[in-house]
């Protein structure tokens, strides 16, 4: 199991977030494009190279993603209803689920067949957004990185 801590930048050209391990390194950068039509989201490594993007289709009372691995290929798709803070992933990545156990969508459980394999839970703060990520099979670590970014655009920044 590894835990990262999520930061929104103040001052920056769109929506960008650093991603820290639980030792306090850098290890990703998150950007979502607000000058994009709909809302998607590059994920970086430290080498300025893309390791997931996800594309948000636009969708008249819902939210859609499809989500694409640093090679290009479609990994996942992700939905949400209009006003049920849930979602519904499939793709290679498997057959997910995400839910919020609170009303305002700041705090998600991950399963993979009934079973909680990721969290995301959003603090309370003045200023920037700051998250915290639990990643209990850690090979889906850039994959919820992308999911977390998501929830942020698609909860806390629908000014697009």
């Amino acid at each position: 199991m590894k835990k990262f801590y999520v930061k929104e930048r103040l001052f920056a050209i769109g929506t960008k977030f650093d991603v820290y391990d639980e030792d306090d390194n850098k290890v990703f950068i998150a950007e979502a494009d607000k000058f994009d039509i709909g809302k998607n989201i590059n994920i970086y490594d430290l080498n300025n190279r893309k390791v997931l993007y996800m594309r948000q289709q636009i969708r008249f009372g819902a939210h859609k993603y499809i989500a694409y691995d640093e090679n290009i290929r479609e990994i996942a798709t992700i939905k949400k209803e209009f006003m049920v803070p849930e979602y519904d992933i499939t793709g290679a990545v498997g057959t997910m689920n995400m839910e919020s156990s609170s009303i305002l969508g700041r705090n998600y459980e991950i399963r993979k067949n009934g079973v909680v394999i990721g969290t995301i839970d959003k603090e309370f703060t003045f200023g920037s957004d700051r998250y915290f990520l639990e990643v209990i099979d850690e090979s889906y670590t850039k994959f919820f990185v992308g999911l977390l970014i998501m929830v942020d655009m698609i909860r806390f920044h629908n000014d697009n």
